[in-house]
């Protein structure tokens, strides 16, 4: 199937992309609808417009394969029904999980992710590491409703004070309402630099990641040409990988390439 999907990409005269439309064999072709949130430096929303890491690899992805694509912006919630519903292909960025491959198709994977403890230095003033996670079950931990660690800190016994945002979380850090708090570090840095940019040396991380996973495409089921699509982004994804587009997007948000998928 994917051979078939390059042989028709390749052997087909298509007119370069720009921004509002692409012809191909005279016919106009929509773009795939995408929904996301932001989560910087994942996926930046400057005013409605996306760009970030994620968005500037679906869209090479797809322009790859001489398709466009259309980025539209709600809450995650939101945004998990309108994928759910075939209102939008897919939302981003999401790790696979048994519960949601219940009701989505995934993706190949395309960016790591590296989820750690930030705590203060106020607080930590010589550092902190850790083992497991019942090493914070005396601490006071925050976390974000709905995040992926909710059942991990049950299991551990962590009591964790839970709010909306990684950005409350990182506020009360420095307030010393909570110890730590698990936010993937790329986020976490991007928050303090954002929020406290004059208190960015009160800010610390654990070296150790609670966990190592892969961010994907979250893909609706009932989108029209759902499947084709899943495995036009899979080759796309391959192609800016050989050919160096991938990696100029990771240089170009200054992410080492630790963060780059096989």
């Amino acid at each position: 199937m994917l051979f078939l999907i390059f042989a028709f990409i390749q052997s087909s005269p298509a007119s370069e992309l720009s921004n509002k439309e692409t012809i191909y064999q005279g016919s106009e072709i929509k773009p795939v609808v995408f929904v996301t949130s932001a989560y910087a430096p994942y996926v930046i929303n400057a005013n409605g417009v996306a760009s970030g890491m994620f968005p500037d690899i679906v869209a090479s992805a797809f322009r790859e394969m001489g398709q466009l694509v259309r980025f539209e912006f709600q809450p995650w919630v939101r945004g998990e029904l309108s994928v759910k519903a075939g209102r939008a292909f897919a939302s981003f960025p999401y790790l696979k999980t048994a519960a949601r491959e219940k009701d989505f198709e995934f993706s190949e994977p395309v960016l790591y992710f590296f989820p750690k403890f930030f705590y203060s230095t106020d607080r930590f003033p010589f550092g902190f590491e850790w083992d497991t996670l019942a090493d914070f079950k005396t601490y006071r931990v925050g976390g974000v409703r709905g995040y992926w660690y909710e059942k991990k800190f049950k299991q551990a016994g962590i009591k964790a004070h839970y709010v909306t945002s990684d950005k409350q979380n990182i506020e009360m850090l420095l307030l010393q309402r909570i110890d730590f708090t698990l936010i993937d570090e790329l986020v976490g840095w991007n928050l303090i630099r954002e929020t406290a940019t004059d208190q960015i040396t009160r800010y610390a991380v654990a070296s150790k990641p609670e966990s190592h996973d892969a961010f994907h495409l979250m893909i609706s089921r009932d989108y029209p040409d759902s499947k084709l699509l899943r495995l036009t982004f899979n080759l796309g994804l391959l192609k800016i990988k050989q050919n160096g587009v991938y990696q100029q997007i990771l240089d170009r948000y200054h992410v080492s390439s630790e963060y780059a998928t096989p």
